[in-house]
């Protein structure tokens, strides 16, 4: 995909393709201008046409909402390709911000670790990461934020951690309690431990220690999240927790007001957050690779059971457009409810506004996909063209010569 001009006129138009508006696939008129939809003309053709703005012939297509993802840590590999080896930050922003554009991922939320694991995914990383992201922030051509993921064990470092909440202004959290797990592998899969301490590039005996270290502040853990989740609530910060193994997990960490679940790992745990009206997050991956990766619950199974309501790129960001037509071709559900699961429903959950639908007001966050070959060929967002493939290219060009 390649990027091209779209504010050289104060607007634009869209006509001819099928655009999913009202919860359905509809035809019609897209006004655009601005950052914003100004107007749609449901099943209205040219002669309603009323601006002198360039009109873009969509005929074959299909107009959607840009996609939102609200945990991808895809971009580490853009990052640290190998363990040890590191980039240019600002370098690797401007990948992964066309790489977002590419997939059509019009808002995306990266995980950015807050943890005692260190190295990449330290506290004094993530500092640094933030700080180079907001020095990026004017130049992005989708909207980046950011998601950390919070370290239960990491008792300490709680109010740093608030003071960098409100200095970045974020407001999206998730509780992490990687210890369970850390202590099954380190007393019955040294292989995995090891593989986990060379990505972190670390000796097992480094990791271990520290390790041994956090589980010395378990008296300490429940006190430091409430003294976190009351600061979040009272500042409207949406917080979840993540890899929930069990019905007490979902409950404890909902007790402090963690109603957001993400990758569950038991079919126990995401029916328990179903019930109590609390979004489930999953990975699409799980879903287009038929499984988890580590022998997790498996993501088709929670769509049929009805508890998932939101997919994430989680490692791989191709994985979102590719969910959406695994979904179908299994007649899962239809075109508009799997949509859902990557815009309308990420959007409702963070309360991100003017977002993740198709509606007069909203920012023109789009995604133009071509139903023949499933490929996307153009991505806006706020109304500008983050990235575009010669078949609309050559359209958007064609219309602006005609005005012009």
């Amino acid at each position: 995909m390649n990027q091209i001009q779209s504010n050289q006129f104060s607007g634009y138009i869209l006509q001819g393709s099928k655009f999913l508006h009202g919860n359905k696939m509809q035809s019609g008129i897209i006004t655009i201008e601005d950052k914003f939809i100004s107007s749609i003309e449901v099943n209205k053709a040219n002669q309603y046409i009323k601006k002198n703005y360039p009109v873009i012939d969509l005929t074959g297509f299909w107009v959607l909402p840009g996609i939102i993802d609200l945990h991808g840590d895809g971009f580490e590999r853009q990052l640290f390709p190998r363990p040890g080896v590191n980039f240019d930050m600002n370098d690797t922003l401007k990948i992964v911000d066309k790489e977002l554009s590419i997939n059509g991922i019009t808002t995306a939320y990266l995980a950015c670790s807050y943890s005692w694991e260190g190295r990449i995914r330290s506290p004094e990383y993530a500092k640094i990461f933030l700080e180079n992201l907001n020095k990026y922030r004017p130049s992005m051509i989708t909207n980046i934020n950011v998601q950390v993921r919070y370290e239960t064990h990491l008792v300490e470092k709680v109010q740093e951690l608030i003071d960098l909440i409100t200095e970045y202004e974020l407001n999206y959290v998730v509780f992490n309690n990687h210890i369970p797990d850390a202590i099954e592998k380190i007393q019955n899969k040294p292989t995995a431990f090891a593989t986990w301490a060379n990505k972190m590039s670390m000796e097992k005996s480094e990791l271990a220690n520290i390790v041994n270290y956090r589980l010395t502040k378990e008296n300490e853990v429940s006190d430091s999240l409430k003294t976190l989740s009351n600061f979040m609530k009272s500042n409207n910060i949406k917080f979840g927790s993540h890899d929930d193994e069990s019905i007490e997990d979902r409950k404890w960490f909902r007790s402090f007001g963690a109603n957001i679940c993400e990758f569950p790992t038991s079919i126990l745990a995401a029916k328990e957050a179903y019930f109590h009206n609390e979004n489930v997050i999953m990975g699409a991956p799980n879903l287009v690779r038929g499984g988890s990766h580590n022998g997790n619950i498996s993501t088709l199974e929670l769509l049929k059971l009805g508890y998932c309501s939101i997919l994430v790129s989680d490692y791989y960001y191709p994985s979102l457009l590719q969910s959406i037509w695994y979904l179908l071709d299994h007649k899962i559900c239809s075109i508009e409810n799997a949509w859902a699961l990557i815009s309308e429903n990420p959007a409702k959950a963070l309360n991100i506004d003017k977002r993740g639908a198709i509606k007069v007001d909203n920012y023109a966050d789009l995604v133009i996909i071509n139903p023949k070959t499933r490929e996307i060929e153009a991505t806006i967002c706020n109304g500008e063209i983050a990235g575009v493939c010669k078949s609309v290219a050559d359209r958007f060009i064609k219309s602006s010569n005609a005005v012009s």
